[in-house]
């Protein structure tokens, strides 16, 4: 039903944003710092690369075997079958008139770099594990912001 790739990585993400909570900083660092490194975990899980959607480790590793994989050359050269037949030289070409000005052909359209494709596999994963990574990170700040005085300023406002 899941993916423990996806499941792995979005514990780890949870974890490590739990662990936040032992940082020196002030509270509002702690969570900061926290919410960030999960959120970056969520999106590692969720990212694919390349036309057939790949994880990341996948793709980085086919980039790197075909980065240092052997190539194989081919000299192509055009079939004897299919000369291409020269024109006469006989044919005298036009030559415009002094008068006239040359029409300037049309500047070659600018080529667009070819992109990799990136996609979120939200059809792969679903949004309940992100969801409850979430929940429980959230839940875990929070028991610890009760613990570290929060409870007294909740008690402020309900008095």
């Amino acid at each position: 039903m899941f993916n423990d790739r996806d499941l792995g990585i979005l514990g780890g993400g949870a974890l490590l944003a739990v662990l936040c909570l032992f940082l020196p900083l002030p509270f509002v660092g702690k969570v900061v710092i926290g919410f960030l490194v999960l959120v970056g975990f969520m999106a590692l899980a969720l990212l694919r690369f390349g036309p057939d959607r790949l994880p990341p480790e996948v793709w980085l590793a086919r980039r790197f075997r075909y980065a240092h994989q052997t190539r194989k050359y081919v000299n192509q050269q055009e079939a004897s079958s299919r000369r291409v037949e020269k024109e006469p030289a006989s044919q005298p070409q036009s030559i415009p008139a002094p008068g006239r000005s040359i029409p300037k052909p049309a500047p070659a359209p600018v080529s667009i770099p070819n992109l990799r494709p990136i996609d979120l596999a939200w059809n792969e994963i679903g949004v309940y594990p992100l969801l409850t990574a979430l929940l429980g990170v959230v839940g875990v700040y929070f028991v610890v912001w009760l613990y570290q005085g929060g409870a007294s300023e909740l008690a402020l406002w309900f008095q």
